[in-house]
């Protein structure tokens, strides 16, 4: 019973994870100015990417789902509450990390003004409500 419990939810987990890569491979091919998208387990496990940079895919997974994770804490410890989303920003883009359900969801904007990062924000919104969709 626990072997076809797993398998099963194994197969489901495989669906789910071959509907989120096109998710992502069409966000990518279709928004301005991002060059990386990936999905985690709150633990780091990568479920689906699609990049334009040349970074371990399982690495970038691990990475965002750490820093969700400290936003969280962070974000508890100080504010008394959850934080939407983590931002890192460098001089030559952002880094935007947002959860969703048990999922973590980091997108790479290349370049871009504070405008950007407003477009990006709302266009992170859309994904993410592509992606709960297919969660369902």
């Amino acid at each position: 019973m626990f072997i076809f419990s797993w398998e099963l939810n194994s197969a489901v987990m495989e669906r789910t994870s071959e509907a989120l890569s096109k998710v992502v491979r069409d966000f990518l091919n279709n928004v301005e100015n991002i060059s990386g998208v990936y999905i985690a387990t709150l633990d780091g496990l990568l479920i689906a990417h699609a990049s334009r940079i040349d970074a371990d895919p399982d690495r970038v997974a691990a990475m965002i789902a750490s820093l969700s994770a400290v936003g969280d804490r962070v974000s508890k410890e100080l504010l008394n509450e959850d934080s939407n989303h983590v931002i890192v920003q460098s001089s030559t883009g952002y880094i935007v990390i947002k959860r969703v359900s048990d999922l973590v969801v980091g997108i790479l904007v290349q370049g871009g003004d504070d405008s950007t990062i407003g477009l990006t924000m709302l266009e992170l919104e859309r994904l993410i409500a592509t992606i709960q969709k297919q969660l369902r």
